[in-house]
């Protein structure tokens, strides 16, 4: 399911913190879908420079053929396998030949709905790649020189799974818990420096996610949020350099009810929704 900014969006009618992302170069990892694409397209009406990144390459035609629609420019996109650290790290080096970067999205991930035993090898370990080291890697690679600058920022994407543990997706919902530890921690290191650090944890959003996660099984989740205004929300908090940005009222509940339930409560219930969609 893909999403499109109406063309009758006006200027005038824009989030107030356009000022802040203005004239920027904002590069965006995972940028070919979900929210991902979202803040590229909002971005672009922000007069941001996009730097999209992506593994699809029709996927990053579209959407640079969508950004051309919006601003008349054509951005230049990168395409790389983020499960491979190699591949990563040349799309990197290329990058930072043709762009000072002063904000840093990482969207790329995936989700993989199951027993962890039934887990593929190969998807533990492309899992454990995009879904931390890449953003390890990324924040690594950027970071020394977003310290150097004025109105630098990090936004990296969790899930509302980041503070739980979800049995029937043990590992995905483990990758979301490290990127809440590690986004915290990088948010106090860098409230000295200048750098702006949050991390938005959404839940169920309309997007691909749960058709990749179940192999096709599942292809959507019934109510959910439109990625475009967890992208609003999510640049929002970017902004004002919030630690946590929760998008929704149900998801802000949801993170409230994992304080105070009894945890053999919660992971009955996860466990039981996640068996719903398991591999047949």
């Amino acid at each position: 399911m893909s999403f499109s900014f109406s063309p009758e969006i006006k200027k005038h009618s824009l989030p107030d913190y356009r000022g802040w992302f203005s004239g920027k170069t904002v590069l965006i990892t995972g940028a070919t879908s979900g929210v991902g694409r979202e803040c590229a397209k909002l971005l672009t009406l922000l007069d941001s420079k996009v730097v999209p990144c992506g593994t699809n390459e029709d996927a990053m035609k579209s959407l640079i053929e969508e950004i051309k629609s919006i601003s008349g420019a054509e951005p230049e996109g990168f395409i790389a396998d983020f499960s491979d650290g190699k591949s990563l790290r040349d799309m990197i080096a290329r990058i930072k030949k043709r762009f000072t970067v002063d904000v840093l999205i990482n969207s790329a991930g995936f989700g993989y709905i199951d027993n962890f035993h039934d887990m593929p090898y190969e998807k533990i370990h492309s899992m454990l790649m995009v879904n931390i080291f890449a953003i390890v890697e990324l924040c690594r690679a950027f970071l020394p020189d977003m310290m150097k600058k004025n109105g630098a920022g990090i936004l990296n994407i969790g899930s509302t799974a980041s503070f739980f543990a979800t049995p029937g997706s043990a590992l995905y919902g483990s990758t979301k818990h490290f990127v809440l530890g590690f986004t915290d921690a990088l948010h106090h290191e860098m409230l000295q420096r200048g750098v702006h650090v949050t991390g938005v944890y959404p839940g169920h959003i309309y997007s691909r996610f749960l058709e990749r996660s179940t192999g096709g099984k599942a292809k959507d989740w019934g109510k959910a949020m439109h990625p475009e205004d967890v992208a609003k929300m999510a640049l929002r908090c970017l902004m004002e350099n919030k630690r946590r940005c929760i998008p929704g009222i149900k998801n802000k509940l949801k993170v409230f009810a994992s304080y105070i339930l009894p945890a053999p409560i919660i992971f009955r219930k996860v466990y039981s929704n996640a068996s719903r969609y398991f591999r047949v």
